[in-house]
């Protein structure tokens, strides 16, 4: 769960249960812990120290957030009351049993993790929220979260997640009162451990956009292809993004187009992201033009 807050007192939430990615355990190999599969994640962010983040210090299970408005929000874990350690700039607790949590304050709020190790880890994950916001489902199956003049003040992703073995598991959000429940359903015939959730395409821009940020080895691979050809270019790039919900489907549909008419431009992009060992993020506006622009990004 990555909660980003912007300026103009918007909070754009990416949020969803980011879990780990490591192969599973071989017979007699020592099982990797939490701590050694956060340096496995592809997305995890940089930790940054609390006086450069929104987020406060983890205490008794919950994350304190002020936006760039100056409201303040805070996000109780699925471990309330429990002591938080911090070892590498980030906040660790134990969750349920087969399950842990480690908290990142990053440059733009936080991102909350959550280890699914085995099937005798729960299923649900609750999220409670404090603050003047109430959760509202959203089109793409993510959360809206709205303030007190019902303007929507911040966005939880629609979530996905996948198996050690790169296969989908079942995820969802379910809304009780105040709190944010995430459902993986990780205990199906099949499922092999540990499980990975994650998003990769999410609406922006309260809805005006979408945005797709990729992986180091993506960001890569497209950078290679854009410098082979732009029928290369634009085949690589638009092949990488999935159309499995409304996100994707509406940037799928204006990918070639958009990424045809910038493309001499995001190639820039990708040549600088390639020289800091960086990722991109893609920004393709969905409403009125397709246009689409590109950032360096930490990966």
């Amino acid at each position: 769960m990555h909660i980003v807050t912007r300026a103009f007192a918007v909070l754009a939430t990416s949020a969803a249960l980011t879990l780990s990615a490591l192969p599973p355990t071989q017979a007699g190999t020592p099982r990797a812990t939490f701590g050694d599969r956060l340096g496995e994640l592809a997305q995890v962010e940089s930790a940054v120290p609390l006086s450069a983040s929104p987020t406060g210090a983890v205490r008794k299970g919950a994350v304190p957030i002020e936006t760039a408005g100056g409201a303040s929000l805070a996000l109780d874990l699925p471990a309330r009351g429990v002591t938080a350690k911090k070892a590498d700039g980030r906040y660790h607790l134990p969750g349920r049993k087969g399950s842990s949590l480690a908290v990142t304050p990053t440059s733009t709020g936080t991102q909350v993790l959550v280890g699914i190790d085995s099937a005798e880890a729960p299923a649900t994950y609750d999220f409670g929220l404090r603050g003047d916001v109430s959760p509202r489902p959203a089109p793409d199956g993510g959360v809206d979260l709205v303030g007190p003049d019902g303007a929507v003040v911040a966005q939880v992703e629609a979530p996905w997640a996948v198996d050690a073995a790169g296969r989908q598991v079942p995820t969802r959000y379910e809304l009780r009162g105040s709190t944010i429940r995430q459902v993986v359903d990780h205990r199906a015939r099949g499922v092999a451990y540990p499980v990975v959730a994650d998003p990769k395409v999410k609406f922006c821009d309260l809805g005006t956009a979408v945005c797709v940020k990729l992986s180091k080895k993506e960001t890569k691979k497209v950078h290679d292809a854009m410098f082979v050809s732009l029928g290369a270019g634009v085949s690589t790039l638009c092949g990488l993004i999935p159309a499995k919900n409304p996100a994707g489907v509406a940037v799928k549909a204006v990918c070639a187009a958009a990424v045809s008419a910038y493309f001499y431009k995001l190639r820039g992009v990708f040549k600088k992201a390639k020289k800091a060992g960086r990722c991109v993020e893609l920004k393709f506006r969905i409403v009125a033009v397709a246009v689409v622009g590109g950032k360096v990004v930490k990966c």
